[in-house]
């Protein structure tokens, strides 16, 4: 429990209203109720004052009656209150007696393994990580500190995770890249001997793959997000803080730039730059060798700038009426010849 003062200490926020109201857990605008901190930005402001959250987070405003705080950026603020108001609980302790840990293995202070974990030789595992159950750890990989590895995580052998990295159920890291050549007759396997290098505070969600480098490194750079049921291919590189939806399929060497955005179900081909805070909307279709430049919003199959994409789709919208116009045009001609070849 914290009270409204202590909450806007936190964020750098001031206090409209009874600084003083105690503050137990989160909740939508439209569903918190007393002890419940919200938050509302744009539209939704008209209402804060029927909402029956003790508190409401707002960029500016009166709302006489109501105790809000006044804040820069409302859900970014929502966002660290909830992280500090309602800290994840560590679900177990120790190694559980049915984990195999290999007497090689480094593990550091506070660590906790699950059921029926194996834990490979050589591998370091630092402090306060937390493994579940049904994990597999390969050997020499390491994982840094504060951790969080759900059930059914496969880390290959010598991948290596900083720190307060969180890997969602069924999430696979360093499996082979996709990687064939042709001889003529069969499909030869390129062996895939790289590694995978995943920064701190990287979150990746379920289901997602990540392959080791043919010959160098896939890397995953610190702060980047990755959604479930993405596949990260082999030599990838993915900048800091990128945000990467899902169904998300990004090919062998292609970059990935700091802060990018890269909507659900998009294809990237192979050897694709998309540089720094640019956009990739739902479902694109990114060509080979196709660079989206910095700052830009790409939109479509095959991907180009948005603003372009709405001049085509407007023009489209309007095929039906000119098609109906062309026929229009086209009796009349037809008309005009009859007459004219009448007239002669």
């Amino acid at each position: 429990m914290k009270r409204v003062q202590e909450i806007a200490d936190l964020v750098s926020g001031t206090v409209r209203g009874d600084a003083g109201t105690e503050i137990q857990t989160v909740g939508s605008l439209e569903r918190a109720g007393a002890g419940a901190l919200a938050y509302a930005e744009g539209k939704y402001l008209q209402k804060v004052p029927e909402s029956t959250a003790s508190c409401v987070l707002v960029p500016s405003g009166d709302f006489p009656g109501r105790t809000v705080i006044v804040v820069d950026k409302p859900r970014v603020a929502f966002a660290r209150i909830a992280q500090w108001l309602l800290p994840s609980e560590r679900p177990f302790e120790g190694v559980h007696s049915s984990a195999i840990v290999s007497e090689s293995a480094s593990l550091g202070a506070d660590v906790a393994i699950g059921a029926w974990t194996f834990v490979d030789a050589g591998a370091r595992i630092g402090e306060g990580t937390v493994i579940f159950p049904g994990c597999y750890l390969g050997r020499d990989c390491e994982i840094g500190s504060d951790c969080v590895v759900y059930p059914g995580v496969v880390i290959y052998p010598g991948i290596t995770l900083g720190d307060r990295v969180v890997l969602h159920a069924g999430t696979v890291l360093g499996t082979d890249g996709f990687g064939f050549v042709f001889d003529g007759t069969r499909q030869v396997k390129i062996p895939q001997v790289g590694h995978v290098t995943i920064g701190s505070d990287v979150e990746i969600g379920a289901n997602a793959c990540v392959d080791r480098g043919a010959l160098d490194e896939t890397v995953v750079s610190d702060g980047a997000k990755i959604d479930n049921l993405c596949q990260i291919a082999h030599n990838v590189q993915i900048g800091a803080h990128a945000l990467i939806s899902s169904q998300t399929g990004i090919a062998g060497s292609s970059r990935v730039g700091t802060g990018a955005v890269i909507g659900g179900q998009v294809g990237i081909a192979d050897y694709c730059r998309i540089d720094d805070h640019a956009m990739v909307g739902a479902q694109c279709g990114v060509p080979s060798r196709k660079r989206v430049p910095a700052g830009e919003v790409y939109w479509g199959t095959p991907a180009r700038p948005l603003k372009d994409v709405k001049v085509q789709q407007a023009h489209l919208s309007r095929l039906p009426k000119l098609a109906d116009e062309v026929k229009r045009l086209r009796a009349e001609i037809d008309e005009l010849r009859r007459k004219l070849e009448a007239d002669d």
